[in-house]
């Protein structure tokens, strides 16, 4: 049972990671409203990957009441089957894909202890340069990703493995060549 826990800066992300992940299976958690795009929509219904359902509250980024216990529901029956899963636990992407990972939900985290799951850290860089936020199409561009050592979650509490996976996040981000340059034109 494995949780894959990636920050979250384009809508790149989950086409580069996918790649990175095969050949395991991982339903991805995403917002609904992917699921009403023709054809793409489809396929990831078709999938069974799991959507999250936004309200207009919050800036668009309220939840559906239901939704979230729903998803869970969902999740675990993933989980239970020997289907891992791929979340994004700042919930949205980065408002500052340049700037710092943002705080981490604990929703996932809590559903690795419950059920005996591994989270493994994964960090991703140079994905909001391939598909910026306010661009219609990918863009040429080089990105970084990084699987961390997996974390067990046996005597973990949520807000410590929460903790520990972004504590991985971060550093494995820093690492990263394009954060390195950055850092250095700083």
């Amino acid at each position: 049972k494995k949780v894959v826990v990636m920050n979250h800066l384009s809508n790149a992300d989950p086409w580069i990671c996918s790649g990175s992940l095969l050949p395991s299976d991982y339903a991805w958690v995403c917002k609904g409203s992917l699921f009403k795009i023709p054809f793409g929509g489809w396929a990831i219904d078709n999938s069974g990957d799991l959507k999250i359902e936004f309200t207009k509250e919050k800036g668009g980024w309220g939840v559906k009441k239901g939704s979230v216990a729903k998803l869970m529901e969902k999740s675990k029956r993933c989980l239970l089957r020997g289907r891992g899963l791929a979340v994004y636990p700042e919930g949205t992407r980065n408002p500052d894909p340049d700037g710092p990972t943002r705080e981490f939900k604990l929703g996932y985290f809590t559903l690795a202890i419950e059920m005996g799951a591994t989270v493994v850290p994964t960090a991703i860089s140079g994905t909001q340069r391939m598909w910026p936020k306010s661009e219609p199409l990918f863009d040429s561009s080089r990105a970084f990703i990084s699987f961390g050592d997996p974390i067990s979650a046996e005597g973990e509490t949520p807000e410590s493995l929460r903790d520990k996976t972004y504590a991985a996040i971060v550093e494995m981000r820093s690492q990263h060549p394009d954060e390195k340059a950055k850092r250095k034109a700083d």
